[in-house]
């Protein structure tokens, strides 16, 4: 380009550069200011807004009169009283704990929630944590699981959003079943479903207590980690958050509070309390700020600090979720990567599974409709109204909790996917049932080609029969089926990713469901008009 050219764009191209950097400038300012006035917010309505759990005795659960009361209520509790503010207490899982966070639906979290790598990029962990556990597991006396070394393999029942789901499955190689509550993990041991309940230690020997839990055992425990409060993002709440877990460490609030609760001693407390409470040769605090805010190096968690290098795809998708915030965990986490293509293969041979079994269930209950045999075709009339009339979710309760809980204390367990197959099939083969002999009933007997007249006329309602059950096979995730719905949730339940994750498995779910759409018209065009 010739100097003249160059000269002329010259000042044009300062302009723009100067522009970027305002607008940078202005962004970071403003991010900087919201995050600042977020205290200043919680000041000014007289309330700190706490998301807690409500599932996990002692940590946080309702006592008799229904109130929100343990551990993690209480830490949320001295939050509140340390900047002079009333304490709103908002239930959470975790499952959409992170969500609620990043929705600004709460200001802090104190949800036993570890603090790890992947969640220190999407929220603020408050340093230090302010307790620390492990998970153990929940095994039958007579089982051979006799130490962690023998997990590897196996099937584990777990909760969803666990931290300890995706360490028990990317070392030790477990395969876990991860519910939605840890009672319903709990009835999946019960009636068979998994050899071993995966859980945090301190909930696990709780429930234990229980005299439902007599003739099973824990293993010792393992994956300790720190639990953390956490905020949407760095600037003052953080660090006042930070300031009052060191004081509560130094001063044994804490420790007070784990006796209070009858929780057996913490081994990462005592730890921590002995760290945070050490002082120098000058009687000054190891762990004190220094100049630039930030905790001495020592007195942190190294392995919570330390960053990942990827490259190549891996590299680009934390490019865009860096740049764009388009996190799509999959293509840089080999172990969700895994998940989500083994989920959509569940789904798919469930969507297969139950399409077979609907038609079986459809033409054998066309005929016995239609066969007019004294007792069987009244049975057949109810069993299809019933499964007609009956939701399906509830229908794979009652079996596989219900009629799973009769049949496990004589030694048989359900499959989770074969249980969702057969009462999916059940419930669309009931209305392909009717829809046939509707259509057989308005056909004389002995016309030519009567089969396929009968299957034609009953071709669009039994075709939106089947596309209905393919979009219901997103109900087997309830009975922890690890389908699209149930590993995307756990994806976005470890990483925050909610929309990212549901879009994926929306498109995935469109293109099974045209997949189904277009076998039927093809059936119809090449079979049905010959």
């Amino acid at each position: 380009m010739p100097p003249s050219v160059i000269a002329a764009h010259r000042p044009k191209a300062e302009r723009l550069a100067a522009l970027l950097c305002a607008m940078a400038a202005l962004y970071f300012a403003l991010t900087a200011f919201a995050q600042a006035d977020r205290l200043d917010e919680i000041r000014a309505r007289g309330e700190l807004i706490a998301g807690v759990k409500t599932d996990y005795e002692p940590f946080g659960f309702r006592d008799a009169s229904g109130e929100i009361v343990g551990f993690d209520v209480d830490v949320a509790g001295g939050l509140a009283e340390a900047l002079g503010v009333r304490l709103r207490l908002v239930p959470v899982t975790s499952a959409n704990r992170l969500q609620k966070l990043a929705a600004g639906d709460v200001d802090v979290l104190v949800a036993t929630l570890g603090d790890t790598l992947d969640r220190r990029r999407l929220v603020r962990m408050v340093e230090p944590g302010y307790y620390g556990g492990g998970a153990s597991i929940l095994v039958p006396e007579a089982s051979p699981i006799q130490g962690w070394q023998d997990v590897r393999g196996r099937t584990l029942c777990g909760v969803q959003g666990a931290l300890w789901n995706r360490l028990a499955a990317s070392r030790l190689l477990a395969e876990v079943h991860a519910f939605g509550n840890l009672r319903d993990a709990a009835l999946g041991l019960h009636e068979g479903s998994c050899e071993g309940l995966l859980y945090d230690e301190t909930a696990l020997k709780h429930a234990a207590l229980n005299p439902e839990w007599n003739g099973y055992r824990l293993l010792p425990p393992d994956f300790v980690s720190p639990w953390a409060i956490a905020v949407a993002s760095d600037g003052r709440l953080a660090a006042f958050a930070e300031d009052q877990v060191a004081a509560w460490l130094r001063d044994g609030r804490l420790t007070s509070l784990e006796a209070k609760w009858k929780l057996p001693p913490s081994e990462y407390l005592r730890e921590a309390s002995a760290r945070w409470s050490a002082r120098d040769a000058q009687g000054q605090y190891v762990c004190a700020r220094q100049a630039d805010g930030a905790w001495p190096t020592q007195c942190r968690e190294l392995k919570l600090i330390e960053s990942r290098q990827l490259v190549g795809l891996a590299g680009l998708a934390l490019s865009l979720r860096d740049s764009l915030g388009l996190d799509l965990t999959p293509f840089y986490d080999p172990l969700d990567r895994a998940s989500l293509v083994n989920g959509l293969l569940t789904t798919i041979a469930l969507a297969l599974s139950v399409l077979v079994g609907s038609l079986v269930v459809g033409i054998a209950g066309a005929a016995a409709l239609r066969a007019g045999i004294p007792i069987l075709t009244p049975l057949v009339r109810l069993v299809v109204t019933l499964a007609r009339m009956t939701p399906p979710l509830l229908q794979l309760y009652l079996v596989f909790f219900g009629l799973g809980a009769l049949i496990a204390a004589h030694g048989i367990s359900l499959g989770a996917f074969w249980t969702s197959v057969a009462v999916l099939s059940l419930y669309a083969g009931a209305a392909n049932a009717a829809a046939i002999a509707e259509a057989a009933a308005t056909l004389a007997p002995g016309l030519p080609h009567r089969t396929r007249r009968i299957a034609a006329l009953a071709h669009p309602a039994v075709m939106g029969s089947c596309i209905n059950v393919v979009k219901a096979t997103a109900m087997a995730s309830a009975i922890a089926v690890p389908e699209l719905v149930h590993v995307s949730t756990a994806i976005a339940a470890d990483y925050g990713n909610v929309a990212v994750m549901m879009n994926l498995m929306l498109a995935c779910y469109v293109l099974i469901v045209l997949a189904v759409a277009h076998a039927f018209t093809l059936f119809e065009r090449r079979v049905l008009r010959r």
